[in-house]
């Protein structure tokens, strides 16, 4: 389908209060990064999948999935090996090629300029997300509202890390939109009482983007973008 209109997108802000964005693939191009780094990991743990298959099971969840996985391959329980063995790879790599999703500041900047609040819920761990904001210096638009999976019983596509932040800020589900690259996490909105808008910018779809499109509409996405500049320049438009 064509890119929704900036009409569309100013409706879906009508009634909006606050955003929610997930981090990877979203806020940062990392998700090429760290799909990559996993083949490499569960490879190194007896447990191999494809970049394919890392990508369809992966994508938006948190690291308890592919522990999981080598768990069930090799029957052996890893979890106090993998992250430091995983970030030591991943965190080598930002240094080098983690780069902010094109746009995503001029989002920012429209956000603020709305007086709408604004928030991180990501999968990824305190750690990961301190790493990522260290190497793209997109930590002072968030003041610290920076939400983990760490935070809460059950991540994406379970509702919990959503529902924690908007509470925490003091906003209800439906005065809150989610930005989200995964079906995990666009589940995850969906089942919060939260409208979503997908994004499929991120250089992990790149092969595919009317594919991941489809597959976020279908999860339950109110509309779906592919730059951020469509949602800068309907937001700076009253």
């Amino acid at each position: 389908g064509s890119a929704p209109s900036g009409a569309a997108i100013r409706e879906l802000f009508a009634d909006c209060d606050a955003v929610l964005f997930d981090c990877d693939g979203v806020l940062v191009n990392s998700e090429p990064i760290s799909l990559a780094t996993l083949v490499d990991v569960l490879a190194h743990f007896g447990a191999p999948l494809t970049l394919a298959e890392v990508a369809a099971r992966f994508t938006g969840r948190s690291s308890s999935a592919p522990i999981d996985h080598i768990r069930d391959e090799t029957g052996k329980d890893i979890r106090d090996q993998f992250k430091p063995f995983y970030y030591d790879l991943l965190f080598a790599r930002y240094d080098h090629e983690l780069v902010k999703i094109d746009g995503i500041d001029s989002v920012l900047a429209a956000l603020k300029k709305r007086q709408l609040g604004f928030c991180i819920s990501s999968s990824s761990s305190i750690e990961r997300l301190g790493k990522t904001m260290d190497v793209t210096g997109l930590g002072p638009w968030f003041d610290g509202r920076i939400y983990s999976a760490d935070f809460v019983a059950n991540g994406k596509p379970a509702p919990d890390l959503f529902l924690y932040a908007a509470d925490d800020m003091g906003y209800a589900p439906n005065q809150a939109i989610v930005v989200e690259d995964s079906v995990a996490g666009v589940t995850a909105a969906v089942a919060a009482g939260m409208k979503c808008i997908g994004f499929v910018g991120g250089g992990h779809y790149t092969d595919d983007r009317a594919g991941a499109a489809n597959r976020l509409y279908d999860a339950g996405a109110d509309i779906v973008l592919s730059d951020m500049m469509e949602l800068s320049n309907a937001l700076g438009e009253a």
